[in-house]
């Protein structure tokens, strides 16, 4: 089997690393996962004989977040408001 190095550089105003235990309230990793940075390849270069092993990733800017919350409205919460809708 031979090995070929592949590079790709991906860019965008916001990206989201969900960690799973994190439930309704997402956080982010502050970089891909194996798994996700794997998986961006595949989503464009794919095929049987394709093997996909990332090896290193550069992150070329600062790393921001952002911070949010779930306006959880459930059975739980007390203010008639948000059980009126």
């Amino acid at each position: 089997m031979s090995a070929y190095t592949v590079e790709m550089e991906i860019s965008g105003n916001t990206a989201m690393w969900t960690r799973p235990d994190t439930g309704d309230c997402p956080v982010s990793y502050p970089a891909p996962t194996y798994s996700a940075v794997r998986a961006i390849f595949e989503s464009v270069l794919w095929g049987p004989a394709i093997v996909v092993v990332p090896v290193k990733v550069e992150i070329c800017a600062p790393l921001q977040y952002h911070s949010y919350y779930t306006n959880y409205g459930g059975p739980l919460r007390e203010n008639e408001a948000v059980k009126g809708g």
